[in-house]
């Protein structure tokens, strides 16, 4: 089993907030090319402006890949709506694709596909200074204790590449219309529990209308990846290599 393990983030999140993520990830598919990428206006591509359309961050993500040949895809949150959206228009490009608290149009309201308790944090944290605006972010996407060192390195990355508020309203607005039809593609999907940004519902919806199976988290945040690389390694692992 080899090839190109695609890693996409969602909401105004880069390919350097998988931290080691992608090593550690290497390490357990020493065969795979892991390729992050950011869409425009995300990451390093900070200064580029978003596409409305989820569509239109799949053409982008398409021409950044690495290797040829169907992709494994992991992504998180917005990322899963790309990585799905991906594999419905080009089937013959995506091998898998797990989903990490995802959501779509038509299967969820839109309350639980992101929980009101955050649109007022979502607010404070885009008039913020860097540190303020990772320090809220952090707190909605972890469920671990405050790590003044990783909100650190967050917000020097988010100096080197400031970010955009127009570009956070265009890809809210992407996400907010995102409709997708079942891929062909083999499909997985991962819910935590105690999401504090996404009502775990919203992913169970759309599991449950393609007759997929959800691999549940009990403890971990909307970023697990973050709260517990170990259990997500372990996870796409028994998904993947046993495959």
């Amino acid at each position: 089993m080899s090839g190109e393990l695609i890693l996409l983030r969602g909401l105004f999140r880069g390919s350097y907030h998988w931290g080691d993520f992608p090593k550690r990830l290497h390490s357990t598919f020493p065969e795979f090319v892991v390729t992050c990428i950011d869409i425009p206006g995300n990451g390093y591509l900070s200064s580029e402006v978003s596409p409305t359309t989820i569509s239109g961050m799949v053409e982008s993500v398409r021409k950044q890949r690495s290797g040829k040949g169907k992709a494994y895809i992991l992504a998180v949150s917005m990322g899963g709506m790309i990585g799905l959206k991906w594999a419905e228009l080009y089937p013959e490009e995506i091998e898998s694709v797990i989903c990490v608290n995802t959501s779509a149009k038509g299967y969820s309201p839109f309350y639980e596909r992101l929980l009101p308790r955050n649109y007022l944090k979502i607010v404070k944290a885009l008039v913020s200074r860097p540190y303020n605006r990772e320090a809220v972010i952090y707190q909605m996407v972890s469920n671990q204790p405050f790590n003044l060192t990783t909100v650190n390195e967050w917000a020097n990355y988010n100096k080197k590449y400031p970010m955009n508020i127009s570009n956070f309203w265009r890809q809210l607005l992407a996400a907010s219309k995102f409709v997708v039809a079942r891929p062909e593609c083999d499909i997985h999907f991962i819910s935590s529990e105690n999401d504090r940004l996404v009502n775990t519902k919203a992913t169970k919806a759309i599991a449950s209308a393609w007759n997929v199976s959800v691999i549940s988290n009990e403890v971990d945040g909307h970023d697990i990846a973050l709260d517990n690389p170990e259990w997500l390694l372990s996870i796409i692992g028994s998904i993947w290599l046993e495959a």
